[in-house]
């Protein structure tokens, strides 16, 4: 057995990580019967991928709940654990910024590598794109597609069963699409005013107009005149509610809210679960749809 020291670049941290050199057998994961195992980067890759792999794969994300996405950092483990993982997958859109150091880590020959977005028409403003892609039904329906795909390529003998459950899936999503459809409808043309910007995606899919406080994450802070260009448009426009992506708020968040005659909201984004919805069984759709309802009931007369 051999020592084997490996660094990963980050940004901006360089993170030495050992880790033993594991004796390699090629073999058809078919014909080894084994599970397919798969690692994602976050919530939202990990449903996808376990709903359309279903009885072939185990499935399990590398960021616990409650992590931050955005400035999440592999650890030492993740690089062990995906050292014996069969697939990783990723949204990509520049969500996962250490990506490009693990697979200098481990190499694309030793793992297939999965970026769930391609193929999605990305949303950017004058800064940087948005990585949120999922929160678009229909875009979540292309990345399971992706994910299907890479499954297919690694495990052809059971390429019937991935594409009947990624069917199945396939028409949740656009039963989804169309309720948001349905629900969303008085709201063309009004804004949704957001804690930051993460749902752009489904805004410019349903005709709303997204309105974030902050950026694209907890690292982009408003400015004041951002906050107090906010409140002159929820004030001017008579706007119900504000949404953040937990029950803790930003000071932003909050200064809104006190400033205006808004309420707070709730919308998810999936990219980790909170304990109650874990303990639930919480899934994609589930939370997506008490999302729409949270949506919906700011344009509606009630």
């Amino acid at each position: 057995m051999i020592r084997i020291t490996i660094y990963l670049m980050t940004r901006n941290v360089q993170l030495l990580i050992p880790f033993l050199l594991l004796s390699l057998i090629s073999c058809d994961i078919s014909d080894a019967g084994d599970k397919i195992q798969i690692y994602t980067s976050f919530f939202a890759m990990e449903d996808l991928a376990r709903k359309v792999g279903g009885q072939y794969v185990a499935v399990q994300s590398i960021v616990p709940p409650g992590s931050e996405i955005h400035s999440y950092e592999p650890t030492t483990s993740d690089i062990v654990a995906l050292n014996d993982a069969d697939m990783f997958v990723y949204n990509g859109a520049g969500l996962e910024h250490f990506v490009e150091g693990l697979k200098e880590a481990i190499p694309e020959t030793e793992i297939r590598y999965v970026e769930a977005s391609l193929g999605i028409d990305l949303l950017a403003d004058d800064y940087r794109g948005d990585p949120h892609t999922w929160l678009s039904p229909l875009n979540a329906k292309k990345e399971m597609e992706n994910i299907m795909n890479a499954l297919i390529e690694v495990d052809s003998a059971h390429q019937e069963y991935y594409q009947n459950r990624y069917q199945s899936f396939a028409d949740k999503f656009n039963r989804l699409d169309e309720d948001y459809q349905t629900l969303l409808a008085p709201g063309v043309g009004k804004y949704l005013v957001t804690g930051h910007s993460a749902f752009g995606y489904l805004t410019n899919e349903y005709g709303l107009v997204a309105l974030p406080i902050g950026g694209y994450d907890s690292e982009q802070e408003p400015t004041q005149q951002d906050i107090a260009n906010v409140i002159s448009i929820v004030q001017a426009n008579g706007i119900r509610y504000i949404y953040a992506e937990s029950m803790t708020p930003s000071a932003a968040v909050l200064t809104v809210i006190d400033e205006t005659d808004a309420e707070l909201a709730i919308l998810y984004t999936l990219e980790g679960l909170t304990a109650e919805q874990m303990t639930t069984g919480e899934d994609y759709f589930s939370v997506m749809n008490t999302n729409l309802l949270a949506i919906a009931k700011g344009f509606s007369a009630l």
